[in-house]
């Protein structure tokens, strides 16, 4: 499996997005993309769904960043990226909801090595 999504190229509105969100978010911005995904594909809204994956991969077009997949989450929202560009939407919302509890699992991990 490659790390390296396919070459898309982004309009005015999803770059403009991607800029807005790097300036509020830093370096965390993919983070707040992928929560926003996984919140809108709950939702059922598979336009905005669809929005939220062009705007997720347009910032990591811009900030040079690759997938990163060495956490459980991280792997998750990769599969659900790749759910979508299939076409595979009850796969993505079956995957969603696995991950906000491996998120949840993880986080918790984290706070409690810091202890």
């Amino acid at each position: 499996m490659s790390d390296q999504a396919p070459s898309v190229e982004f309009d005015a509105e999803i770059r403009e997005a991607a800029n807005e969100l790097i300036a509020r978010h830093g370096s965390e911005v993919e983070n707040a993309t992928t929560e926003k995904m996984i919140e809108v594909l709950d939702a059922d809204s598979m336009d905005d769904v669809l929005y939220w994956l062009k705007v997720r991969q347009c910032v990591r077009s811009m900030s040079g960043n690759h997938r990163y997949v060495r956490r459980m989450p991280d792997k998750i929202i990769w599969a659900v990226e790749q759910a979508l560009e299939q076409g595979r939407d009850h796969l993505a919302r079956m995957l969603s909801h696995i991950y906000s509890q491996a998120k949840a699992d993880d986080d918790r991990e984290r706070r409690e090595r810091r202890k």
